[in-house]
């Protein structure tokens, strides 16, 4: 296999990786991200009045917001079914997310700290899209080196230091896949044809289910993606094998 780390490699390891192990990584995330989804499938089952749609409209906004920090959990589950397969072998769900639970707070620490200091870089948008670039593995790292907080994000920084073109190209091409299937699948689903408040509560029925599947397929592929380009950002800078990665976890 390639070890060299390029978009093309990424998206190749990372599309088989994802497709091989398809079942589980669904399951895991779909778990994880049900809470949220659930409350907002709760909220749309009231009476479809012009005064509940615009409350049932801000809880499936606010959940498919509460996605983005559960997405720690998927992200530290998903890097032991990534190096597990890289290595030859198939981890079982249980074991992923054994593993992934063991190794959250230090990664919430992490990705916590990395959105604000992307958010304070952000003040000029070049600014922060440089720190999200440096940042894109952090949770990786976190994962898997045990480097502590401020440690995890040193080591993102030097590891995506010559490859932060790529790893923007990475983010872009993920970026548009999610809005085009998002898009796609709204307009499958939705009723524009009249412009009733049942008709409205409807839409907003279709609009929860299809966003929560939309984030347990795209959230499990981008977790992939970053786990793929930890490893094959340490295979190229340092000659690291996926079987000294799977010995992290012995």
């Amino acid at each position: 296999m390639n070890t060299t780390f390029s978009v093309g490699t990424v998206l190749s390891t990372g599309f088989r990786v994802w497709l091989r192990n398809l079942v589980p990584f669904l399951l895991i995330t779909a778990v994880f991200y049900a809470p949220p989804w659930i409350w907002a499938w709760q909220a749309v089952q009231i009476e479809p009045t012009v005064e509940n749609f615009n409350a049932v409209r801000t809880v499936a906004a606010v959940a498919s917001y509460l996605t983005m920090p559960i997405n720690v959990f998927v992200a530290a589950t998903l890097s032991y079914g990534v190096v597990m397969e890289l290595h030859g072998q198939r981890a079982t769900i249980a074991a992923c997310m054994t593993t992934g639970l063991s190794r959250f707070f230090p990664a919430l620490a992490v990705a916590v700290l990395s959105v604000l200091c992307i958010a304070v870089a952000s003040v000029t948008v070049v600014g922060g899209i440089i720190v999200y670039c440096m940042l894109f593995v952090a949770t990786p790292v976190a994962v898997l080196e045990r480097a502590g907080i401020l440690g995890a994000l040193s080591r993102s920084a030097a590891l995506t230091k010559g490859h932060r073109w790529g790893i923007l190209g990475l983010f872009l091409i993920l970026l548009i896949l999610s809005v085009a299937t998002i898009y796609l699948l709204h307009a499958a689903v939705l009723d524009s044809a009249s412009l009733t408040v049942e008709t409205a509560f409807a839409n907003l029925r279709s609009q929860v289910y299809v966003g929560y599947v939309h984030e347990v397929v795209l959230g499990s592929l981008g977790a992939v993606m970053t786990s793929v380009s930890y490893y094959l950002l340490r295979a190229e800078k340092e000659g690291t094998t996926a079987s000294e990665l799977a010995a992290i976890f012995d």
